[in-house]
């Protein structure tokens, strides 16, 4: 047998390697997936979703992306100086029997608990809309 066939040889077997560690990744991080969102029906929460903080004049606008979640799933509550939105994103009656592929976005419960600077101004929750997947929550100043 000659030397590059040798080659061949190794770097096949290499390849075949390369794709068993993939499919094993692959089946690992579905596992966990799976068990991180059933795991997460309990009260603790899973994730986190990210917020943005606007401060006008009147207001602080706290506006929270959480598309794909039912009003009545979200809480909102101030409890001393901390801004608590919490919840549950379920995962669609449509996938409840498939295989998971991809996981990029969280489900199960959340919670994001946001710290208002500047304490000294008591804050009163106003309006808390939904848009467009967006949470939109105003906390008035109560100067």
């Amino acid at each position: 047998m000659a030397a590059h066939d040798w080659d061949f040889i190794i770097w096949q077997r290499a390849n075949d390697l390369l794709q068993q560690a993939e499919r094993i990744h692959r089946n690992f991080l579905q596992v966990a997936a799976d068990a991180r969102y059933r795991a997460s029906h309990g009260r603790s929460p899973s994730w986190e979703p990210p917020v943005n903080v606007v401060e006008t004049e009147d207001s602080l606008w706290v506006i929270s992306a959480l598309a794909g979640v039912a009003v009545d799933r979200v809480e909102v509550r101030l409890e001393g100086g901390d801004l608590v939105i919490a919840g549950e994103r379920p995962l669609p009656k449509c996938c409840h029997d498939g295989e998971l592929k991809l996981w990029e976005i969280p489900l199960g419960r959340f919670e994001r608990r946001v710290t208002l600077v500047g304490g000294e101004i008591p804050l009163l929750l106003g309006n808390i809309s939904f848009q467009d997947g967006l949470l939109i929550i105003e906390l008035r100043k109560n100067s």
